[in-house]
């Protein structure tokens, strides 16, 4: 038995024991950790605790029951409710390899940078740099999905007096800071506030 995508989600350490173990805040978007009573998410944890002893692997369950120092009763029904987590027999490890790859492959597809054009032709023409970057950072962002409030942002900024006199950051600043979070200053034209 082992931990799911262990190898994704765990550093490998090969020159030494594994004392600490990484636990993502994603987690806290996965609807079966929110269906998990608290005895199940303190079982998940110490589960992946005796995992980081041995790469990923689980001992065998009279083992866990007394390194956790519970029932052999208790941990088979807890290794049923955590099998969102666990991969009990070969078959899955095989099943698990895929739909990591599919997920993967998902993910890519998901972070796209087809409204990027919009962003970098919206962009005053004198900040325009760094193209290549720009595209990484957007994709990476995955900011398609807000590029409606980006370029909304971008274009009552760009009526600004600071920004048509050159006081504007770089696209990358923009993207890395997410400044269309900040707010729209009043746009002003020629000294006058609109």
């Amino acid at each position: 038995m082992r931990v799911r995508n262990w190898d994704k989600f765990q550093p490998p350490m090969k020159d030494r024991n594994v004392i600490w173990i990484k636990i993502y805040r994603q987690i806290l978007e996965d609807y079966e950790w929110h269906n998990l009573s608290s005895d199940s998410k303190a079982t998940l944890l110490e589960l992946l605790l005796l995992a980081s002893e041995n790469n990923g692997q689980l001992p065998e369950v009279h083992k866990i029951a007394f390194r956790l120092r519970k029932t052999e009763d208790f941990i088979n029904k807890q290794i049923g409710l955590l099998s969102h987590w666990l991969q009990l027999d070969n078959n899955l490890i095989t099943t698990c390899e895929q739909d990591v790859a599919l997920e993967k492959s998902r993910e890519e597809k998901s972070k796209t940078y087809v409204r990027f054009d919009e962003f970098w032709n919206t962009l005053l023409p004198k900040r325009r740099v760094n193209r290549k970057g720009c595209i990484e950072k957007w994709k990476n962002h995955n900011l398609d999905t807000e590029a409606d409030n980006i370029l909304s942002w971008l274009k009552q900024m760009n009526m600004t007096q600071e920004w048509r006199e050159g006081y504007n950051p770089s696209p990358e600043v923009i993207i890395n800071q997410r400044r269309w979070e900040d707010g729209i200053t009043k746009p002003t034209i020629k000294g006058r506030v609109l």
